[in-house]
C-alpha cells in the first residue's frame, strides 16, 4: 500500500517566510510588520498556476521566547495568505515551529525536530500535501533552511547577497530571481 501512495507522490516548494517571502524585521509577531518581499507573491502564483504545491515552513521562536503568542502566528498567516489572494497567489500549507530550547514560555522551551534544520514540518507538509521531498525544493535564507534540505533529500536554494558556499547549493538574490530557475528544474 506504501508503493501506491509514493507512486502518487509529487515535488513542491516549501518556503521560508521571514527573509524569503516577507522582508525579515525580526520576530515578525503582528500584521503592521508583514511587507512583502519584492516579487514573492508573483512567484508564488507561479508555482500555483503549474499546480506545485506550496507550504511555509518557519521557525517561529518568538513564542517560546514570550514575544507573541500561537494566535498571533495564527494572524500573520491569515494576513499573509488574504495579502497573497490579491496577487491571484495562495500558500497550500502554514507550518511553524513555536519551540527553542533556550525559550522563557515553559510549555515552548524546548528541543524539537520540526525545529529547522530539523525534518519534521516538511515531514509534515509531505503527509499534508502529498510531497516526494526528495523531488522538492526547500528555499530560505539561512543556513537552517538550507540544512532542512538536506535532511530530507531536497534541492536547495539559498536567497541572499552573498553565494552560499556548498557546491549542492544554489543562491539567488531573491524568490522572484530564483522561481523561474526552479520551474525549469521541477519535475512536475
Amino acid at each position: 500500500m506504501s508503493g501506491a501512495g509514493k507512486a502518487c507522490s509529487r515535488p513542491g516548494v516549501l518556503l521560508d517566510r521571514d527573509g524569503t517571502i516577507i522582508v525579515d524585521h525580526g520576530y515578525v509577531g503582528s500584521v503592521d510588520r508583514v511587507t512583502f518581499i519584492e516579487g514573492a507573491p508573483e512567484a508564488i502564483a507561479r508555482f500555483n498556476r503549474a499546480n506545485i504545491p506550496v507550504a511555509v515552513v518557519t521557525n517561529q521562536a518568538g513564542v517560546a521566547r514570550g514575544l507573541y503568542g500561537l494566535d498571533d502566528v495564527a494572524r500573520v498567516h491569515e494576513h499573509i495568505a488574504a495579502l497573497l489572494a490579491e496577487h491571484g497567489a495562495r500558500i497550500d500549507l502554514f507550518l511553524y515551529c513555536p519551540y527553542h530550547p533556550a525559550g522563557v514560555v515553559e510549555a515552548f522551551a524546548r528541543t524539537s525536530e520540526d525545529r529547522k534544520p530539523g525534518p519534521g514540518m516538511a515531514k509534515a507538509a509531505a503527509t499534508a500535501l502529498n510531497l516526494d521531498l526528495t523531488a522538492s525544493w526547500v528555499v530560505g535564507d539561512q543556513s537552517e533552511d538550507i540544512g532542512l534540505a538536506k535532511a530530507v533529500g531536497a534541492s536547495a536554494v539559498y536567497l541572499g547577497t552573498d553565494d552560499f558556499q556548498d557546491p549542492d547549493v544554489w543562491s539567488f538574490p531573491s524568490l522572484a530571481a530564483a522561481a523561474p530557475f526552479i520551474m525549469e528544474r521541477i519535475a512536475v
